[in-house]
């Protein structure tokens, strides 16, 4: 019973009156076939698939792209260090290279 109290304002309107409001609706877009609702949720759901593997991929990039900077700092802290000692042992040993 509350369908039909929910439609009250409308069963005033006449048969034309509903048609005309049926028509303003397809018109205005509020209105819309079955099958088009299918084939744009369908779309939507697709983009939503390849977005989480773009996102998974992103994700597996990024953390391969971490482990390579961790990798190249370590060797570089090496090398510094190397070199800081090369340095060392050079200004030890004076300008001709004898101690």
């Amino acid at each position: 019973m509350d369908a039909l109290s929910a439609l009250a304002p409308f069963l005033q309107l006449g048969a034309g009156g509903l048609l005309s409001l049926g028509i303003l609706m397809i018109l205005t877009g509020r209105l819309v076939p079955g099958g088009t609702v299918e084939r744009l949720l369908s779309a939507r759901d697709e983009r939503i698939a390849e977005l989480k593997a773009v996102l998974a991929s992103e994700q597996d990039r990024n953390c391969r792209q971490a482990d390579q900077i961790t990798a190249l700092l370590e060797s570089g802290r090496t090398t510094a260090h190397a070199l800081e000692e090369i340095r060392k042992v050079a200004a030890d040993q004076g300008p001709g290279g004898v101690s």
